[in-house]
C-alpha cells in the first residue's frame, strides 16, 4: 500500500473512532457561549481574575476550532465550510455580547479606566508572539492526546492553560467602548493626545485579539501535527 494512502486510511480511521464528540454544536453550546462572554467581559472590569479564569471553562471555546482542525485533515469541503461557519459565529457571538457590555460600560460609566486584567491582554507586544504560538503549539499537541484517550482532566487542564474567550472578549470590550466614544462625542475623548487611554481603544482590542488568533493558530498547527504523525509512526 501505498505511504501516502497509509496516512489516508489512518487519518480516517482516527476520525471515525474519535472517543470524544467535538462536532456537536447546537443551542445549548450557543447559550455557554454566550455566558462565558458576559462572565469573561464582567470579570475583566472588575479586574477578577479568578472569574477570568473560570471563563475559559465555561463556553469550552476550543471545541469549534478542533472540529474545524480535524474537518481540513480529514472532511470533505462541505464539513470544513460548516465548521468554519460554527467558528465565525463562536467569535461573532463573543465579539458582540462583549461589545455590548463594553459600550454599556462607557455609557454607564461603571469603570472609568481599564483595569490591569484588561491592559495585561491589550498590551501585548507583537515581538512575543513567537511565544504564545510555542505554548498553544504544544498545547495543541496535548488536546490531542486528551481527546483521543478521553482524558477529561487533561483536556480541561490545557484550556486553563490556553486562553481564548478572555483576549477575544477583551477585544470586544476595547472596541465597544472605542464605538461609544466614537458614536458619543461627550468631550470625554482627547484627540490631541494619541497616547491617551480613550485614544488607544482601537488598538488595545486589536492587540487583544492578536493574543486570541495566534493562540488558535498554534493549536491549529499542533493538533495537526500529532494527528499525522501519529499516523506516520
Amino acid at each position: 500500500m501505498p505511504a501516502n494512502n497509509k496516512i489516508k486510511n489512518c487519518i480516517q480511521n482516527q476520525f471515525a473512532t474519535l472517543n470524544i464528540n467535538v462536532h456537536k454544536f447546537n443551542y445549548a453550546n450557543i447559550a455557554l457561549i454566550v455566558i462565558a462572554s458576559i462572565i469573561a467581559s464582567m470579570a475583566l472590569l472588575t479586574n477578577n481574575y479568578q472569574t477570568v479564569i473560570a471563563s475559559k471553562i465555561i463556553g469550552l471555546a476550543i471545541i469549534p476550532f478542533i472540529s474545524l482542525c480535524i474537518m481540513i485533515i480529514a472532511g470533505t469541503r462541505a464539513d470544513i465550510i460548516q465548521s468554519g461557519t460554527r467558528c465565525a459565529v463562536f467569535i461573532g457571538l463573543c465579539l458582540v455580547v462583549s461589545g455590548i457590555i463594553g459600550y454599556t460600560n462607557k455609557m454607564v460609566q461603571w469603570v472609568e479606566q481599564p483595569t490591569p486584567e484588561m491592559l495585561s491582554r491589550a498590551n501585548f507586544k507583537y515581538e512575543n508572539i513567537w511565544l504564545e504560538l510555542v505554548m498553544s503549539g504544544v498545547a495543541g499537541i496535548g488536546i490531542y492526546y486528551a481527546i483521543m484517550k478521553t482524558s477529561v482532566i487533561a483536556l480541561v487542564g490545557l484550556i486553563l492553560a490556553i486562553s481564548i474567550i478572555p483576549p477575544l472578549c477583551n477585544a470586544g470590550l476595547f472596541w465597544g467602548m472605542h464605538c461609544f466614544s466614537l458614536f458619543n462625542n461627550t468631550g470625554s475623548v482627547d484627540t490631541s493626545n494619541s497616547n491617551s487611554v480613550e485614544s488607544r481603544y482601537l488598538e488595545y482590542g486589536k492587540h487583544s485579539f492578536v493574543i486570541f488568533a495566534s493562540n488558535i493558530t498554534g493549536i491549529f498547527f499542533g493538533f495537526m501535527a500529532a494527528f499525522v504523525i501519529n499516523c506516520l509512526y
